[in-house]
């Protein structure tokens, strides 16, 4: 018998086997390259993750500090505002009369009043208002001397329209 045939069928048989184990190599290389990126990419995405978390974290954290503060805040501003109910306190507000002035001017506080404000000037005013020029206003004006300060406030609101001037103090503001 021949035994060419038979060799010649075993290195066929070699043959096929190093190719398709060549293929299975490359193949193999290609998958743990394929799994080496897919954990790297798990890698990063679970550090985005966890910077993702400490930052809501953080921001919890913050958010329940605001709420602690505003709370404080409000709690404060109960406290105040009872505080001026109980003292009744008088409206604080400056009603500049006139911002112009020269270096020798000076600061002049005009307490005016106007009892009949709804009849003689306005009566469309709400009652807040109304109530304000009853108990007075504080008006800053800018003059020489008081003197002056009273020509100014009675050009603006004349004796005539039911307004009188209270009170003169100087005002170093």
């Amino acid at each position: 018998m021949d035994a060419m045939p038979y060799v010649f069928a075993g290195l066929v048989g070699f043959a096929s086997l190093a190719v398709s184990l060549l293929l299975a190599l490359r193949r193999l290389k290609t998958s743990e390259e394929r799994i080496a990126t897919a954990v790297s990419r798990k890698q990063a995405q679970v550090e985005r993750i966890k910077k993702i978390a400490r930052v809501t974290l953080r921001q919890a954290h913050d958010l329940r500090e605001a709420r602690r503060r505003k709370a404080m805040a409000e709690l404060g501003c109960e406290d105040l505002e009872q505080r001026l109910k109980a003292a009744d306190a008088a409206d604080r507000r400056v009603y500049v009369l006139d911002d112009r002035r020269t270096q020798q001017d000076e600061g002049w506080l005009l307490r005016v009043v106007n009892i009949e404000y709804a009849s003689r000037v306005n009566a469309n005013l709400t009652t807040a208002a109304l109530d304000s020029w009853k108990r007075g206003r504080r008006i800053l004006v800018w003059a020489l001397d008081e003197k002056k300060a009273r020509e100014k406030v009675h050009t603006r609101l004349p004796e005539n329209k039911g307004f009188t001037i209270m009170g003169v103090e100087s005002y170093l503001g």
